[in-house]
């Protein structure tokens, strides 16, 4: 059994708003996108990282997200289908400034850009997908110009794909969905089946969601009980702190439960300059833009006894909307891959 516990790694101040639809009739201030105080996103087992290896899973939820509400949406139809979750990022970032983003945005759409992508699925592992859960936030009335380049990348002849995706005023889509249509030729596109939700309703739409995906007939299966060896009765703290306060939360759950800890330790210390998210050019900023630079090193990722424990809680700080860069996203996946090859998790 594995649980998770989390500390936001800052507060905010201020509107924390963002508009998810980029067009010209909005009136939305420029807002910066920062690290917020959230509930974090847990990927479920079936998003892990899959590497160059084909999964089985037929499948496949796919999403763009810049403010975070898709990302919100994506997990949460990845947990309720079972699906292989993934991530589109543009190789180049889009700003964090709002008024930034809208203008590139406009002139990728107006020069007809295909921006390149980062997103790690082979064309050969695309072949094994059925269903693709396609998710974008509409920029400009239309779908953001990396998702064009997505979809032109693969075939997806003979597959069904089913859009969703936020909006602030374009609750059609307007002209993403003939989009979708037009790129992913000889795919079945269930535009009639999306789903629309306003970017500033998404926090509070996990439910609505779920009940799409089950109204699809998409829901995950329960799997059969297995046997099972006998529980040890013993459990693991493992966490990753930054400033201090997960770990102190760490030790506090450990006392309670009479449980052993394991601290992720990077290979490289995060000094306070690094953690300093007020500054472009500090570390922790640098490697949330550049996912190049998001698979953390550590000291040892070889936990004592490991095969001894049926609990594992999982602690660690929320950077922007997610795990910090030792389990979120990329890292989050790089982590619990190298658990697994050490320890069978």
């Amino acid at each position: 059994m594995i649980l998770i516990l989390s500390l936001a790694a800052c507060g905010n101040s201020g509107n924390n708003t963002q508009n998810t639809e980029i067009n010209a009739n909005t009136n939305e201030p420029s807002n910066t996108v920062q690290p917020e105080n959230t509930t974090p996103l847990s990927p479920t087992e079936s998003s892990a990282d899959k590497g160059n290896e084909a999964t089985g899973n037929s499948i496949l939820v796919v999403y763009f997200s810049w403010s975070g509400h898709l990302d919100s949406m994506a997990h949460w139809v990845a947990d309720e289908t079972g699906g292989d979750l993934y991530r589109v990022a543009a190789k180049d970032p889009y700003p964090t400034d709002y008024n930034q983003t809208a203008d590139r945005a406009k002139s990728e759409q107006d020069n007809d850009v295909r921006p390149e992508i980062v997103i790690d699925i082979t064309e050969e592992q695309m072949t094994q997908y059925d269903t693709v859960f396609f998710g974008f936030p509409v920029w400009w009335y239309d779908l953001p110009m990396s998702m064009w380049t997505f979809l032109e990348s693969y075939d997806f002849s003979g597959k069904t794909i089913i859009p969703y995706f936020s909006h602030e005023g374009s609750s059609n889509g307007a002209n993403a969905l003939p989009t979708v249509e037009k790129l992913a030729a000889g795919a079945t596109v269930r535009s009639d089946d999306a789903l629309s939700i306003r970017g500033g309703k998404v926090d509070d739409s996990e439910s609505d969601v779920r009940a799409w995906v089950q109204g699809l007939g998409y829901q995950k299966t329960a799997e059969a009980p297995q046997n099972e060896p006998a529980a040890s009765g013993m459990t693991l703290v493992l966490y990753y702190s930054a400033s201090g306060n997960t770990g102190r939360v760490a030790g506090f759950v450990a006392d309670e439960l009479n449980a052993d800890t394991f601290e992720l330790v990077p290979a490289e210390p995060y000094s306070d300059a690094d953690l300093n998210w007020r500054d472009r050019s500090s570390r922790v900023n640098k490697e949330h833009d550049d996912a190049s630079l998001q698979d953390i090193a550590l000291v040892s990722t070889e936990v004592p006894n490991w095969d001894d424990y049926d609990v594992v809680l999982f602690g660690y700080p929320i950077w922007w909307r997610e795990a910090s860069y030792l389990y979120g996203d990329r890292r989050e996946r790089q982590l619990l891959r190298q658990l697994l090859r050490a320890g069978n998790l």
